[in-house]
């Protein structure tokens, strides 16, 4: 998402085995390249997905984040890098609220009911399929991305990611006018916000009747809003683009989710 090859040249000259320890291949959208994604680990208190930044919280409260009302559980999360450097972009994280959650597992069971014979991993693996679901399921639940970049980027290679990553979503194709309308949205919400994004500090997508809400908030827990889209294709394309099987933009971060999902499934 982010659009760090201004940095590729000096990393490009490391020795190799600095690069690409403990990596799974996947692809990567913004880039068009091979990505890495490192394994994470889950601790008692969240999941540690790179030693670089704070590890993600296993919940959202108004106790821990001030930017949500409800709590909301961590559901998936992973690492997306950039292969042929090893060069770590960021860690993401999907939230649901926990009365939100059943919804979840009840959209893929209704699709497995209409495909018999098909398990949760074969609808989620299926390109045109999950994409379908996922567009369902995203209009039934309110859900939280939280991005947190491993290292120092700025206002504007964020803003040019997300653009970049809603355009590459076939679902996107689909809905050319109303993308087009969220993501002028999009831009006026960064507006105004310039300047550098230090490693470690996030910035949280807030849905809420698929509507976003974006804050930016740095590691000591200070809370900037960036503005909020209002067009409803936008957080179903995300959501698609995140994680379904059509060119997916952390192949460990839809593992991580189809993981979830069967394990919630009756």
């Amino acid at each position: 998402m982010f659009r760090f090859l201004r940095f590729a040249r000096p990393f490009a000259r490391m020795p190799a085995r600095s690069l690409a320890v403990g990596s799974t291949l996947s692809i990567s959208l913004a880039f068009g390249s091979v990505i890495a994604n490192d394994a994470s680990k889950k601790g008692l208190e969240g999941v540690d997905l790179d030693k670089s930044i704070d590890p993600f919280p296993t919940e959202l409260t108004r106790a821990n984040c001030s930017v949500v009302d409800k709590v909301q559980r961590l559901v998936a999360s992973g690492m997306r890098s950039v292969t042929f450097i090893s060069f770590k972009v960021y860690a993401v994280g999907l939230y649901v609220p926990t009365k939100d959650e059943p919804q979840i597992s009840t959209t893929v069971a209704q699709y497995m009911r209409s495909n018999p014979g098909k398990t949760a991993e074969e609808l989620l693996g299926d390109k045109q399929l999950s994409q379908e679901i996922l567009e369902n399921m995203s209009q039934r639940i309110n859900y939280t991305i939280r991005i947190t970049p491993v290292r120092n980027t700025d206002f504007g290679h964020l803003r040019d990611g997300f653009v970049k990553t809603i355009l590459a979503c076939p679902l996107a194709k689909t809905k050319r006018e109303e993308v087009a309308t969220g993501i002028e949205q999009l831009r006026a919400a960064f507006q105004g916000f310039k300047g550098s994004v230090p490693k470690n500090h996030s910035l949280y997508l807030v849905t809420e009747n698929n509507q976003i809400t974006m804050h930016y908030v740095g590691n000591k827990g200070e809370v900037r809003t960036l503005g909020k889209i209002t067009e409803p294709s936008i957080a179903q394309v995300l959501f698609v683009s995140y994680f379904s099987s059509a060119k997916p933009i952390s192949e460990q971060l839809r593992k991580d989710f189809v993981s979830y999902v069967t394990s919630t499934l009756p």
